[in-house]
């Protein structure tokens, strides 16, 4: 599984033949033809850092199915596929399972919207803005290490809760925490953290 990270928590998928993209928001627009052919842009919720309509709109007039969940949805200009809590989807040979989890608290204290993780053949986990999940475990889990009410020591507690053996960061472009802090912090990790600039790649 190759994966490449770009902005906040957007994230290319290779595997096999399949391009999957999870996430893209506005910020990605002006890298739009470089994305080449995908096989399905998905998301995990509505917040303008996670999903844009108008990019939404133009991958799916381009023909590249569109996966939401139910909230999500409302605000696409064309109705996409579903994601619902549970169901497996067979995306060009690829497995992606949808997993309900709690938004993080606003700064308000209020709850997010609904957040919908993707499990990636059973290897990788994208969380959305989630920080906490019970009875799963994963071998790479895309984790955001910052945000309304994630800190640090969130982040740690759910790579080990997952007992993830390697987490790539994602989630701090907006708010500028330095991933490499997150590496240091902490002694002994039980999991490796695999650093990715933007538009670099990784094999897992």
């Amino acid at each position: 599984m190759k994966i490449t990270r770009y902005f906040q928590s957007c994230l290319l998928i290779e595997e096999g033949s399949a391009r999957l993209l999870i996430d893209p928001s506005a910020q990605e627009t002006e890298r739009y033809d470089s994305f080449g052919k995908l096989d399905a842009v998905l998301y995990t919720h509505q917040h303008g850092d996670h999903f844009d309509a108008d990019l939404a709109q133009k991958f799916s007039a381009a023909g590249v199915p569109i996966y939401a969940n139910a909230s999500t949805a409302k605000f696409c200009k064309t109705p996409p596929l579903a994601l619902e809590d549970g169901k497996e989807s067979d995306i060009g040979g690829v497995k992606i399972k949808a997993i309900e989890l709690p938004h993080c608290p606003m700064t308000d204290g209020t709850a997010g919207p609904q957040n919908t993780g993707l499990l990636v053949n059973g290897k990788l986990f994208h969380p959305g803005d989630g920080r906490e999940l019970d009875g799963l475990t994963v071998e790479v889990l895309a984790l955001p290490i910052t945000g309304p009410d994630i800190s640090l020591r969130d982040a740690n507690d759910f790579a080990k809760q997952v007992k993830a053996k390697v987490v790539v960061p994602i989630h701090y472009d907006f708010i500028g925490t330095k991933p490499e802090v997150f590496g240091r912090l902490g002694s002994e990790k039980p999991f490796e953290v695999k650093i990715l600039g933007l538009g670099e790649s990784a094999e897992f």
